[in-house]
């Protein structure tokens, strides 16, 4: 996916297919609006520019998009080593697994949802 379109009414969930709380969350979310596009990272190819847009609107670094607690990533020996923007985009991009999910992207803004009640949170839904 290249550079995060939709107009400022469109919703995109990024996801994880594989994770449950991410599953719970879309669930949760679909209740809400019928405007949502829904990105799976496992059938999606994630590109550079999606993820330095998505970066952008979370206000994180690019290190930050990583989801550190994944055991199967810190399993990795150069898990450990990285330390550029770049490295973390590489490693994102040849592993969406690693991508840290969900997100909820809206208008200029995007959220991390830690839990699928954090929506509830959010003023626009």
């Amino acid at each position: 996916m290249a550079m995060i379109e939709g107009g400022s009414s469109e919703m995109i969930f990024v996801y994880n297919s594989k994770r449950d709380l991410d599953k719970q969350a879309l669930a949760y979310i679909s209740v809400f609006s019928d405007k949502i596009v829904k990105l799976d990272v496992q059938s999606s190819a994630l590109e550079y520019s999606f993820l330095a847009d998505l970066s952008g609107r979370l206000g994180v670094g690019y290190q930050d998009l990583v989801d550190h607690d994944c055991e199967q990533l810190k399993s990795q020996e150069y898990y450990l080593h990285l330390s550029t923007p770049k490295q973390y985009i590489d490693l994102i991009v040849k592993h969406p697994d690693y991508l840290k999910t969900p997100v909820l992207i809206y208008g200029d803004k995007a959220h991390f949802i830690s839990k699928e009640t954090d929506l509830l949170q959010l003023s626009f839904l």
